[in-house]
């Protein structure tokens, strides 16, 4: 099959490693309308857990990704947002194939722009412009071409052709604007508490990696998806030459190994990150404990 470039039309889309066989309580995540917010809440530690070595990662809701293969009802994909180095198309997986749209008006509005970005963490998709009919929540960093401005909703492209609205506050121009260490580490915060979950972009959970991604994405800087690779990239930092938004990567004992995690620079001793299934985002001392023995180096993207 040629590349065809499709995009995602639900609000969070998980991108796993093989066709089928999914959980009962995956259904939340395998259909025409997902429900994310229910997904996640909905599961404990055991669940969360299981995801390890099942999800490869997750899309946002006109997040473009490039059509590789078809197997039944599902699409292997190549998510084009999101920079590997095992697909120079994007990071690959497989999703349902009800989950994305082909449609050429939205993939050429999305590319000649303008865009807007959302800004809330989560913010609701209206099908009126009275905003009365919510047809999904939105995640952070979920990208959409403008259509019009009208007061205080914002006309918005959807995938299949439509037309969507969001809050003018919960929403900005999508526009370049120099990188802002200070901005990224407040954006950071704003999802403290939140549950980790494994592959997650979306502010529904976090994995290590997948927060840095959209956190930098917020600063208009494209960073590989994959902790390893964005240790692979950018400038080395000295520890004593630190500044906040810089990457903070982890391996093994004496920081020796692969690299298994990543955080971000806060100040001082600290980092904020999304550290496994069995916690939530949070912000810690990065010199102690196991954090200061694995400590590998830092990186920086501007």
């Amino acid at each position: 099959m040629s590349d065809n470039l499709a995009a995602v039309n639900v609000a969070a889309a998980m991108l796993w490693t093989a066709p089928g066989g999914k959980r009962p309580h995956d259904g939340l995540m395998l259909g025409a309308a997902t429900e994310p917010a229910a997904w996640a809440d909905g599961m404990d530690e055991a669940m969360r857990l299981w995801l390890v070595g099942r999800v490869e990662s997750q899309l946002l809701y006109g997040e473009r990704v490039a059509v590789l293969d078809r197997d039944g009802d599902w699409l292997r994909v190549a998510a084009a947002d999101q920079a590997t180095d095992r697909d120079e198309r994007g990071y690959p997986g497989w999703l349902p194939a009800v989950q994305v749209d082909d449609g050429p008006l939205f993939l050429r509005e999305l590319a000649a722009g303008p865009a807007v970005v959302v800004t809330a963490p989560r913010a609701a998709l209206y099908a009126d412009a009275a905003g009365r009919e919510k047809l999904m929540e939105l995640s952070w960093q979920t990208r959409l071409p403008l259509l019009a401005a009208e007061g205080a909703l914002l006309a918005v492209w959807r995938p299949d052709g439509g037309t969507g609205f969001l809050a003018a506050r919960d929403a900005a121009p999508l526009s370049p604007a120099p990188f802002d260490g200070a901005r990224l580490v407040a954006a950071a915060r704003r999802f403290a508490g939140l549950r980790y979950v494994w592959g997650g972009t979306s502010a529904w959970g976090f994995d290590c990696s997948g927060f840095c991604l959209r956190l930098y994405q917020s600063q208009g800087v494209s960073i590989p998806r994959d902790a390893d690779e964005q240790a692979a990239g950018g400038a080395a930092v000295a520890r004593g030459e630190l500044a906040p938004g810089d990457l903070l990567f982890f391996a093994g004992p004496g920081g020796q190994g692969d690299i298994h995690h990543v955080g971000v620079y806060t100040g001082g001793n600290t980092m904020i990150h999304a550290p496994n299934s069995r916690a939530a985002v949070r912000e810690e001392d990065f010199t102690a404990g196991t954090y200061g023995e694995e400590f590998w180096g830092a990186r920086r993207y501007r």
